[in-house]
Parts: structure tokens; C-alpha cells; sequence
């Protein structure tokens, strides 16, 4: 990549409300990432809706078999059950429906050094999470990814305006500094959120969700600062 880039993914497995509201996505000319988890679980719509998706631009991955917390479950029954148990039937069940798995999100952005060593072996890129305060760890998104030396493993900032039924404190603000800095640093910015749902329903249903106006609003953010929005599909092997 040679140019600053928004990189705007979506967690786990509202399939159809991605799909209803893609047109915020095109209207944005914006390129996503869909990590998913329980790929097993997809229906023949959802399937067929993902590899719509994917065939408009954007990149599907893997989120997990059962979106299991990894560090946990690795103190639990070790890293090779990990492997056995969460990582490579996610791979198997995307590559069965024909969808992308070359990268992974870390379910609640947890991991470890050995983790990622071990699926760097497996994936091109990985996705963490990092806090959403404005002080440094904000800017911890913020990376060059034509540097060599870059780690494949990327933090993330959430951009949900509601988690669980209740509404997430106004950081608009800060998310508006974090773009304002890549845009003077010519950094690239790593951005994340689960389900797309207007307000009401999306408090009502209880699931992590940005709303459609909040979603178009931060593309055209980033965009009116020079930053493509791409998937992790056009990041180098």
C-alpha cells in the first residue's frame, strides 16, 4: 500500500444487516472487512449474502469458530486445542462457502505473544483492539503499513455508539483527533465495529451495533482527510 488508508471492519455475524445497509458502504465508495465467527452456522441466505459481498470488493475473514477468548482458552486447554478446536474449523467453514479466511480478528481483541506467533503462521494479518480514550493508546491505531518491520498485528478502536442495550459516552472527538492525525502523519487508521441497526432497534436488541448515519458519517471523515476506506484483502501477503 502506498497510501494513508482506513481499514473499517465488522465483527461476528449480523450477515443480513450488513448486507441491508451496504449502501452506506458504496455511497462512501468504502471497502470493508467482516470478520466471522460460528461459520459453521451461516444459512444459505447469509452465505450468499457474504459472497455478495465479497464480490462488490470487500474482504471476509475469520473471527473464530465459537468466538472463543483466546488467552483463556489457551490457559484452559492449551494452544494446540485452540488451534484444533477454534482456529482451523473457522478457516474450514469459510474456505467450504467459498469466503475469504486469510486474516483474523482476536474475539474481544485478546491475545498473546504466543498466539499471535502461531497464527501469524496461519494468517496474513491479525486484529486486536485497543482503548478508546483520547491519550496515547487512542493513536495506537495509527500505522505504516509499507513499513517492513510493521507487526501483523493491528490495534483497533471501536466506533459502536451502543454495547448491550445501552448507549456508549459521545468520543467523537477523539475518533475526529485520531483521523485529524493520521491525515497530518500520513498514517493509516484501523477502525472496528459489530452490528449496523438504526437507534432504537439497535438499543433494543442488545448487541454491540453503529448506526447507519454514525457509520457514513466516520467514512466521510476519513475520506474528506484523504484516507481510502479498504479491506484487509489488499494488504500484501
Amino acid at each position: 500500500m502506498t497510501e494513508p488508508s482506513l481499514l473499517m471492519s465488522f465483527d461476528d455475524r449480523t450477515v443480513d444487516h450488513w448486507f441491508a445497509h451496504r449502501g452506506v458502504l458504496d455511497d462512501a465508495g468504502a471497502r470493508v472487512t467482516f470478520f466471522v465467527s460460528h461459520a459453521d452456522r451461516l444459512t444459505d441466505e447469509e452465505t450468499e449474502r457474504l459472497q455478495v459481498l465479497q464480490r462488490e470488493g470487500h474482504t471476509i475473514a475469520s473471527h473464530g469458530s465459537r468466538h472463543a477468548d483466546g488467552p483463556g482458552f489457551v490457559a484452559d486447554h492449551g494452544l494446540a486445542a485452540y488451534l484444533e478446536e477454534e482456529i482451523e474449523p473457522s478457516i474450514a467453514a469459510l474456505a467450504e462457502r467459498s469466503l475469504g479466511h486469510r486474516d483474523f480478528a482476536h474475539p474481544f481483541g485478546r491475545h498473546t505473544r504466543a498466539i499471535d506467533d502461531v497464527l501469524t503462521g496461519r494468517f496474513s494479518w491479525l486484529r486486536s483492539t485497543t482503548p478508546r480514550h483520547l491519550d496515547e493508546r487512542a493513536l495506537a491505531v495509527l500505522a505504516d503499513l509499507d513499513e517492513p518491520s510493521m507487526p501483523r498485528v493491528l490495534p483497533a478502536r471501536g466506533i459502536d455508539v451502543g454495547r448491550r442495550g445501552v448507549a456508549n459516552p459521545d468520543d467523537g472527538g477523539v475518533l475526529l483527533h485520531v483521523l485529524d492525525e493520521a491525515e497530518r502523519t500520513g498514517a493509516s487508521v484501523c477502525l472496528y465495529a459489530h452490528d449496523i441497526a438504526e437507534w432504537d432497534r439497535g438499543l433494543a436488541q442488545g448487541r454491540n451495533f453503529i448506526t447507519p448515519g454514525r457509520l457514513g458519517a466516520v467514512l466521510g471523515a476519513a475520506r474528506d482527510r484523504g484516507l481510502a476506506a479498504v479491506g484487509f484483502g489488499v494488504l500484501p501477503d
